[in-house]
């Protein structure tokens, strides 16, 4: 009976160490092309690229040349 349930758990311990191993193998060579992380970055920004424009004044704002009162637009080090 001992003889039966060590050879059981051999083959299911072996089994494990199988699947194991070709998860781990298929997760780590996946790889994040650059297109993929430009298009994910492009839809967190939205149509405005970060720039938004506030009041009514003398100041042109980049979206839309309309005259505001100022605009805020973040630093990137994309552009």
């Amino acid at each position: 009976m001992k003889n039966k349930i060590n050879k059981i758990l051999v083959i299911v311990a072996v089994i494990a160490a199988i699947t194991g191993g070709y998860i781990q193998k298929s997760q780590s060579s996946s790889e994040v092309s650059s297109l993929l992380l430009e298009n994910v970055e492009a839809l967190a920004r939205g149509e405005n690229d970060g720039v938004y424009c506030f009041g009514i004044g003398t100041v042109d704002c980049p979206l839309n040349n309309t005259k505001v009162d100022s605009y805020y637009a973040p630093y990137s080090l994309l552009y």
